[in-house]
């Protein structure tokens, strides 16, 4: 039975790789496995139980809505304010742009909730300014890269969302534990920002015209609305006011009036956005349920029960465990997206974690950033694809090259946070 689960695990990597859509892959896997290990029968029967099971958890609402957030705070045109004001209130720094570009890319993260969004909107509107004031194309466009990774950490975060549902942790809690090291890791990029610029000069262009007290007063105003709904998100779910299901149906609500009252939203916006936010929903679903059928049957063939009595075994201690963990995730980044990394690892560490006393919460916080690494790092950087459309003469080596540094960064604070756990439990507690 476990040389069937190595065998449906090596396949299903083999189709991820080869392009087959990941909840397509695990479906497949998973059904077939399932019928071989019992019979058609079973394996439809356990189907149908996946798809209510998951289908019916009151949690799930949150996806659609939260995407839906973001798609319509896009359209609203905030995102470009949120630039403006960064720039304006730090472009005295060395590498100002670059600085202004990582705090843009946290705010817009902040009520996003996705990576490939934040990356995508962001770099559409920082990219040409900075070629504008002469800065590096190898620091700019991996400053974007790595930046847009904070989508899918400061809350809300569909990853989190997606954590939450397969750990059964508290969702509200990992919003929560997700702002400290969000923060912390754009200071340290913002530092990373300003060494290089020390280094080669080059890198960081020439310094734009600092504009006046009023004007950089006025831009900061036009952020007011997006840190309120972050505020009033956060501190909802902080104090208990609301879960995060509902957050995210009183975020839109916000969104909607706010566009409603700036004349920024029409019904064009809005069409795109709930048809995005139903595409990319539909798609997380479909990895849930095939995420579920692929550990059902894997718990049958005995597979993980085998890889976790093997690693209690081998009687790792807690540091050396995650550095086995980092070291596993930069190679699974190579070729797997954040969805694929955490279907196929985390019903397996998952249980390693929690018998070594790892909280659940810090346990998601800590797999969410070595997961982020994976969106930036060779052959299958995702954020780096996505810059590329933007930076189109920029070639990918190149890209990759920037990231590096801002990679470095990320490694540090995983580092950081495992000496200090309380980095991200200290809001929760």
């Amino acid at each position: 039975m476990i040389t069937v689960g190595t065998a449906a695990f090596i396949l299903l990597i083999l189709l991820i790789v080869i392009g087959v859509p990941i909840g397509l892959s695990l479906m497949a896997v998973g059904i077939g496995g399932l019928a071989i290990v019992g019979s058609i029968s079973t394996a439809m029967t356990q189907t149908t139980l996946a798809f209510w099971s998951e289908g019916t958890k009151f949690v799930l609402i949150s996806i659609p809505f939260y995407i839906l957030m973001g798609n319509l705070i896009y359209h609203t045109g905030i995102a470009r304010n949120m630039f403006r004001a960064a720039a304006y209130w730090l472009s005295w720094m060395p590498g100002g742009l670059a600085v202004a570009a990582v705090f843009a890319c946290a705010g817009f993260g902040a009520v996003s909730g996705s990576s490939t969004a934040t990356a995508r909107t962001m770099g559409a509107i920082i990219i040409p300014e900075m070629r504008r004031y002469g800065y590096g194309m190898p620091m700019s466009t991996g400053v974007l890269s790595a930046s847009g990774t904070l989508g899918i950490l400061i809350p809300p975060s569909i990853i989190m969302i997606f954590y939450g549902l397969m750990t059964e942790t508290s969702i509200g809690a990992l919003f929560v534990a997700g702002v400290i090291p969000g923060l912390m890791i754009a200071v340290i990029f913002a530092a990373i920002i300003m060494l290089i610029v020390r280094v080669d000069p080059k890198q960081g262009g020439h310094q734009i015209d600092i504009p006046s007290l009023g004007e950089r007063v006025r831009a900061l105003l036009g952020v007011l609305p997006v840190l309120g709904l972050f505020a009033m998100l956060l501190g909802g779910l902080y104090m208990g006011i609301f879960t995060p299901t509902e957050g995210s149906v009183i975020g839109v609500f916000a969104v909607l009036a706010l566009g409603s009252l700036q004349r920024s939203l029409n019904i064009e916006a809005i069409r795109a956005s709930l048809t995005d936010a139903a595409l990319m929903s539909t798609m997380l679903f479909v990895i849930i349920v095939g995420g579920t059928l692929f550990t059902r049957f894997l718990v049958q063939t005995g597979f993980i029960e085998a890889i976790t009595g093997a690693m209690l075994a081998m009687d790792l201690g807690y540091f050396q465990f995650i550095l086995a963990v980092t070291l596993l995730f930069l190679v699974l980044g190579c070729v797997l997206d954040v969805f694929g990394m955490l279907i196929l690892t985390v019903p397996i560490l998952f249980p390693i974690a929690m018998a070594l006393g790892i909280d659940p919460v810090w346990f998601g916080i800590y797999v969410i950033i070595v997961a982020e690494i994976g969106l930036v790092t060779p052959p299958l950087g995702v954020n780096v694809y996505v810059i590329k459309t933007v930076a189109q003469d920029v070639p990918l080596s190149r890209i990759f090259l920037g990231c590096m540094p801002f990679v470095a960064g990320m490694l540090g604070f995983i580092a950081l946070l495992a000496v200090f756990p309380q980095i991200a439990l200290f809001l929760v507690n």
